[in-house]
């Protein structure tokens, strides 16, 4: 009885046996099955990039203003002493550009300028004497520029959305002067941090809308030979303006990217 009972045992062990080995025969007849191959990435980088469109200077510029007085001057007094009212400097719109390069694909550097027009030094405040100064006054025409020279770090995310943020130094001075209350009027060159933002939304590999804004902070000293008096005229009189030169600059129009070649299978 035992014995019949062992060799049942056998007989289903090799059975067993068998049937792995069928099925270990039938799996390596089936194909494999490979992990999906990611789908190409093409690489339309486009290194070098030109804007062109509106820019509006908000000038929230503020000066201190010392002056010779005329009636201390013909007292033999050279002096120069507060004028008694600051300063201030209007806003302008303009035609505004930038170019730059990307170092990476995120990374950029920008330089800025626009076409410079005339704006207005206005007295803020009102001097009833030494001479008689009423608020908005015009003191003078300046020519004013300024070229920030940023570096900007491109968010790439969001798909043609390409917000960016950076800064850098922005370098200021005036193309020309023109004579108002003050007369022969210079103004020095300056250099400032900029801090800039916005936004670039791309309609293709080339071509895209850009909103930007730029915030400068430039000091500024400027000075005047003369004074136009009413009755009086011109008199020789030294006046110095301190000026912050702060404006915000806001800016809208199109960007066009280029010199990266065809589009190309990325390495990456």
């Amino acid at each position: 009885m035992v014995r019949a009972n062992h060799n049942r045992l056998r007989a289903l062990g090799g059975a067993v046996g068998l049937f792995a080995v069928a099925a270990s025969a039938h799996a390596a007849d089936l194909p494999s099955v490979k992990e999906p191959s990611p789908a190409p990435v093409v690489d339309s980088f486009q290194p070098f990039f030109v804007k062109l469109g509106f820019t509006y200077a908000l000038n929230t510029s503020s000066s201190r203003l010392w002056g010779q007085s005329p009636t201390a001057l013909l007292q033999g007094v050279t002096t120069a002493f507060p004028a008694g009212v600051g300063a201030t400097l209007t806003d302008v719109a303009t035609i505004g550009f930038e170019a730059g390069f990307y170092v990476t694909h995120n990374i950029s550097v920008d330089v800025s300028a626009a076409i410079p027009f005339y704006i207005k030094d206005k007295t803020k405040g009102y001097n009833p004497a030494n001479p008689v100064l009423f608020s908005g006054t015009t003191l003078a025409q300046i020519m004013p520029a300024i070229v920030p020279i940023t570096v900007l770090y491109h968010f790439d995310n969001f798909g043609p959305i390409r917000p960016y943020i950076g800064g850098g130094i922005g370098v200021g001075w005036s193309f020309d002067n023109k004579n108002a209350f003050l007369n022969d009027v210079h103004v020095s060159s300056s250099l400032g941090p900029v801090i800039q933002g916005g936004v670039d939304y791309m309609f293709d590999r080339n071509w895209g809308l850009s909103l930007d804004v730029k915030k400068a902070f430039n000091y500024v000293q400027s000075y005047a030979n003369g004074v136009n008096l009413p009755v009086v005229g011109p008199f020789p009189a030294k006046t110095y303006q301190h000026t912050n030169f702060d404006p915000w600059l806001f800016s809208i129009g199109l960007v066009y990217r280029f010199g990266g070649g065809e589009p190309l299978l990325a390495k990456y």
